[in-house]
């Protein structure tokens, strides 16, 4: 027996398990503390990042709604130039009654011409000064004007707000003839207007800005984009994940996978712009985009779909090629109707990157507005048009809001429709039954509650 050993006393016993409870106490507060900063910072990230979600979608909405319409979406892009006339049976032209008053309340910036019902703003573009249509009341005798032509046929044509005016010629209240040019300011016209007691001809640009033909653009992109990234993307991954082997060739391509899908979107681009314009006929134009869309979204759909192949079980592998299925059957009858939700989802995330994608297709695309895209010729996509009016001094905010609110709409719809499928084809998850009229009965119960709430309350 070892006499070298010291014997504590009870009380150096105590004082001890004393410091070591204090000890851990200590270190549990310490521990506290940092838990409750670690999760403060999760929560105020997270709060960030949701409240510049909401600030995004709610400027959008306040700033584009007024524009979004379906004629927005379906209509055209186009700046024509027209001569607007007084119908030629009314010799004196559109008259005006002296005391008419429309009422308006103008923003910062526009000035109203209560007699004939219109407010004007001024406007620069490309350096020129205009005087733009903010507001026509509805029954304002402007809409009396017309297209006169050569045959004397008139056709009533409607003015239309964000029209510019360059000319309008009238009669004042005194009878004399009165001409109003486009280098007035929007306060001048207006109060000419004022002063007018019949117009006779009037001089507008009108403009609208339809993203039909980007929106058709773009659904272009999509198709060709995922026509070509997909059988490839979904080939690779199938390739990765059941037949290469462990070496430093699968690593090597497995890095060279993630360090592409890192790339800048404008080398991605200029590589467009190398390769895929001259193939497609020396001009860039859709098929040149979409291939290069391809290029960029190829390493999204492999890497999601090779993690979706990879946590299909094994067991069910090794129970087709035991039951005498060759490696090709189990690949195209076992694992890909497995991992098809996981498909849907790099599908659906390499859709995203397409819609809104605008650097690559500057370069490989061009940006062309038309109303008629065709393969072979440039043509802007959605994203590519938001950047092209939000170009110069007076950058379009609501036309790119508008844009912007229909981009959302397109993702999120897609974004639904695709979970609802990968939801369906998902056959590990389980899933509960949606009984639709239990929610029903529930429903029904709170209101009746709620009602003999209100009978006992009033008796």
């Amino acid at each position: 027996m070892n006499n070298n050993l010291k014997v504590y006393t009870e009380e150096e016993k105590n004082k001890y398990l004393a410091k070591l409870s204090k000890n851990a106490d200590k270190r549990r507060k310490i521990r506290i503390f940092f838990d409750i900063v670690k999760n403060s910072f999760t929560y105020l990230c997270s709060i960030f990042s949701i409240v510049v979600l909401v600030g995004v979608i709610i400027y959008c909405f306040s700033t584009g709604s007024k524009s979004f319409n379906w004629d927005f979406i379906t209509g055209s892009n186009y700046n024509t130039q027209e001569n607007l006339n007084a119908n030629p049976e009314n010799k004196n032209g559109i008259e005006v009654n002296q005391n008419s008053n429309f009422s308006y309340t103008p923003s910062e910036g526009e000035y109203f011409s209560s007699r004939w019902g219109i407010a004007f703003t001024d406007k620069e573009t490309n350096g020129v000064g205009e005087v733009i249509f903010t507001h026509i009341d509805k029954n304002s005798p402007i809409f009396q004007l017309g297209i006169l032509d050569d045959n004397n046929n008139f056709t009533v044509t409607k003015v239309t707000e964000g029209s510019s005016l360059l000319k309008a010629i009238g009669y004042n209240d005194n009878g004399g003839r009165e001409r109003l040019n486009y280098n007035k300011k929007a306060s001048e016209m207006a109060k000419g207007f004022d002063r007018l007691k019949s117009l006779s001809y009037i001089t507008l640009i009108f403009r609208s800005n339809g993203i039909k033909g980007p929106l058709i653009s773009t659904f272009y992109f999509i198709i060709i984009a995922l026509l070509v990234s997909l059988p490839l993307g979904v080939g690779g991954a199938i390739y990765l994940a059941y037949y290469a082997k462990n070496n430093f060739l699968t690593r090597s391509i497995r890095t060279i996978i993630d360090m592409i899908a890192g790339i800048p979107s404008i080398i991605f681009g200029l590589t467009g712009a190398i390769i895929f314009i001259p193939i497609f006929g020396g001009v860039g134009n859709i098929l040149s985009g979409g291939f290069t869309l391809a290029c960029m979204v190829l390493p999204t759909i492999i890497k999601n779909t090779e993690e979706s192949i990879k946590v299909i079980p094994r067991s069910l592998k090794d129970a087709s090629l035991a039951l005498g299925a060759s490696s090709t059957q189990t690949v195209f009858k076992i694992i890909l109707p497995n991992c098809l939700p996981g498909i849907l989802t790099g599908s659906l995330l390499a859709l995203g990157r397409i819609i809104g994608e605008s650097a690559a297709l500057i370069f490989a695309t061009g940006s062309l507005i038309t109303d008629t895209p065709s393969l072979g010729q440039p043509a802007a996509s959605l994203a590519v048009y938001i950047w092209s009016i939000m170009q110069g001094e007076n950058p379009n905010y609501q036309a790119a809001a508008a844009t912007a609110i229909l981009i959302l709409i397109v993702v999120l719809v897609l974004n639904i429709l695709v979970k609802i499928v990968a939801y369906k084809l998902d056959k590990f998850t389980p899933k509960k039954p949606f009984e639709f009229m239990t929610y029903i009965n529930k429903i029904k119960s709170f209101f009746v509650k709620k009602e003999k709430v209100c009978q006992i309350e009033k008796k």
